[in-house]
């Protein structure tokens, strides 16, 4: 199935990232990635995204997997980035939301058992 975009939430993800990264003005790197990210934020609130990006072209997906943005978790600027990279994707694909289920499934198991 075609990934498509839903332009109310890419607007919602792209205008909460926004605000989230708005919360670090002393962190040169969170202010740097907002300026990166800025362009792509701002058509994706005009409504003006309207096919699915690639996640490599967009800006700062690299330095996460360094975790130069581990320490900023209130409020998170991954949760929100990834959130904003999933719409601007279109929305999770079908074996993303299987991968989801079954890890929420193996999270729940493993609450569930009985300590001994």
């Amino acid at each position: 199935m075609t990934q498509t975009i839903d332009p109310a939430k890419l607007k919602e993800a792209a205008e909460h990232l926004e605000w989230v990264l708005k919360q670090y003005p002393d962190s040169e790197d969170v202010q740097s990635l907002l300026r990166a990210l800025k362009p792509l934020l701002d058509e994706a609130k005009a409504g003006r995204v309207l096919q699915p990006v690639d996640r490599r072209d967009i800006p700062g997906a690299y330095n996460f997997a360094d975790g130069r943005y581990v320490d900023f978790t209130d409020p998170d600027v991954d949760d929100a980035y990834v959130g904003f990279s999933i719409e601007m994707r279109g929305g999770l694909t079908e074996q993303e939301k299987r991968i989801n289920a079954r890890m929420d499934a193996m999270r729940k198991a493993k609450t569930e058992e009985p300590r001994s």
